[in-house]
């Protein structure tokens, strides 16, 4: 598994306006740079997306993949169960009640793929990625 990618932000909403964000999981916003579509296939007892596909192509590749969603009392994970060109990769968001209505997301990213490509390279586009998808939550969060 790749070394861990970390990003943070802070938004001007409370957590549970933050929470409703990150579970907008069919917004591509909320995804890699390379994200081309992303589709709920699965609902929790609460209506949350439990499982979604999102399809992705960087590099020459295209793939599409599927996450397994979980939710805590604070917090949103998305755990890789299928697809072709990643093996591994989990994404979770842990929300911070910072007070005053503001809140502090805290992101981590791992991903193992089977094509050739470097190391630093992924860890780049991941790093990307996150500042992007991160940024997108802190725009819907505020508005």
């Amino acid at each position: 598994m790749s070394k861990p990618v970390t990003r943070s932000i802070e938004i001007a909403a409370p957590v549970p306006r933050v929470m409703e964000v990150i579970s907008d999981l069919e917004n591509t916003e909320r995804w890699a740079n390379e994200a081309k579509s992303a589709k709920v296939t699965e609902h929790d007892a609460q209506g949350r997306p439990s499982k979604i596909d999102v399809t992705l192509g960087a590099i020459g590749f295209t793939t599409t993949s599927t996450y397994a969603v979980s939710y805590g009392d604070a917090s949103v994970t998305l755990t890789f169960v299928a697809g072709k060109l990643i093996e591994e990769s989990t994404i979770a968001y842990t929300i911070h009640d910072e007070g005053d209505g503001r809140s502090r997301v805290d992101m981590s990213s791992t991903m193992e793929v089977n094509v050739p490509v470097p190391q630093w390279g992924l860890q780049r586009a991941m790093g990307s990625s996150a500042e992007k998808n991160l940024a997108s939550i802190k725009r819907d969060a505020e508005r």
